[in-house]
This record gives structure tokens, C-alpha cells and sequence, in this order.
């Protein structure tokens, strides 16, 4: 598997890749819906670059972030030291409080199928009984054999680098972008389609919103968020 980029890297990708559109309709979304002096946890937070954007815009919440890399969660403790960050793998990870916001962006994939519906109820043990989740992820198209799983990976992966590059972006993006598709092609990330996890989440959540943000086609491919309640 090739490695995650580093947190420089990583942070650098919101801009050139599609997925920085769906960065900021979340953010959006979190602004006006999180109540007054709130609190947000986001599960496999990576270097912290969410949750440092929602601190520019809601000073008054709690913030959490907890992740798997002490890499990345030394670079968020220095630069967000307003912000709470822990390192753990999330599936053994509990927390005695509750939260209004409990997000996970572009986590899921990383997980194995057979615990991703397992990750799905501990993100609903974590929400208060009011609160919001909004896990977003990359799908694929929908498959129904590993080699269409494989197609659908490399259509994926394809349509995302050639998207980045349009960006502009500099020769380490382009090269996360061609290990994206590398790692999701050989089965070594584990991204399914929306048709796949839409009646998962069903079965777990009371209620669910799906929101494309990329590409802008009929496609089942592309970049979500899904908004759940408990």
C-alpha cells in the first residue's frame, strides 16, 4: 500500500482536489446547524484541517479530533492548540460524553468492509440524542463482482487525477492522486459504492440526507456527505 502523504501534503490536497468543494459545503452546513457553544468530535481526523476550519468560524465550540497517525496528530496539536486531539484507532476508541456533531470525512474507506457498519454504530453511540452526523466519503460505481470493483476504482481514480491536474496542482498532489487510484485498484483502501452504503446506514440511523458534491454528471462516482441523526 502506498503511504498516506504527509501532513503538509495532505492539507495542500483541499485545494486542488475535488474534495475541497465538499469541505466547504460541510463546513457550511456545521456553521449554521451546530447550537450555540456546541461540541464536535471528528473521528480519523487526519492532520486536524477540519476541524482548524471550523474554529475559524464557531470559536465558541468544543472541538475533538482523534486519529490513528501520531504524525498527524502532532502537526493538529501545533497547529490548532485550541483544539482537543487524541491519538487512537478510532474502532477501540469510546468517549463518556456525548456530542452534538459527530463527522467523519474520507475515513470510512480506510476501514475494512466488514468493519465499516461496526464504525457506523459507534458513531451513533457518540451522538447526543439530537445530534448530527456527517460521515463523506469517495463511492465508486456500484459492482457486483471484484472485477467490476477494480473498474470501478480505476474510473474513480482516473476522473479524480485528471480533475486534480486540471487544478493545477504541483507534482506531490498529482502523485497522492496516483496513489489513491493505485491503492484502490490492488484492494488496499476500501471504498464501495453509494448504492452499497446507503441501506447500511438506513439500518442504522433514523434518518439520512445524501448530498453529491462531485462530479457534477449523472454518475453514481463521485464525492458524498451523508447527514444522519440518531
Amino acid at each position: 500500500m502506498n503511504e498516506l502523504p504527509a501532513s503538509d501534503i495532505y492539507e495542500q490536497e483541499f485545494k486542488y482536489m475535488p474534495w475541497g468543494t465538499l469541505i466547504e459545503r460541510v463546513l457550511d452546513l456545521i456553521s449554521t446547524t451546530v447550537p450555540r457553544n456546541g461540541s464536535a468530535l471528528d473521528l480519523m481526523c487526519g492532520p486536524g484541517y477540519l476541524l482548524g476550519k471550523i474554529r475559524e468560524r464557531r470559536r465558541d465550540m468544543f472541538l475533538e479530533g482523534i486519529d490513528i497517525s501520531k504524525e498527524f496528530i502532532g502537526h493538529a496539536i501545533g497547529r490548532y492548540p485550541t483544539i482537543k486531539f487524541g491519538v487512537a484507532d478510532v474502532m477501540g476508541w469510546n468517549s463518556t460524553r456525548g456530542y452534538d456533531l459527530v463527522t467523519c470525512t474520507g475515513g470510512i474507506h480506510h476501514l475494512p468492509y466488514e468493519q465499516q457498519a461496526r464504525f457506523l454504530e459507534k458513531v451513533k453511540g457518540l451522538l447526543k440524542p439530537n445530534g448530527l452526523g456527517i460521515l463523506a466519503d469517495p463511492y465508486i460505481d456500484h459492482y457486483e463482482s471484484e472485477e467490476e470493483r477494480k473498474l470501478g476504482a480505476a474510473r474513480l481514480g482516473y476522473e479524480y487525477l485528471a480533475a486534480t491536474m486540471r487544478n493545477g496542482a504541483p507534482p506531490a498532489i498529482v502523485k497522492a492522486a496516483i496513489d489513491i487510484l493505485d491503492n484502490d485498484v490492488r484492494g488496499k483502501e476500501f471504498k464501495t459504492s453509494i448504492r452499497r452504503m446507503k441501506p447500511i446506514m438506513g439500518s442504522v440511523f433514523s434518518s439520512l440526507e445524501v448530498h453529491k458534491t462531485w462530479p457534477e454528471t449523472d454518475s453514481d462516482y463521485g464525492e458524498y456527505y451523508l447527514v444522519v441523526r440518531k
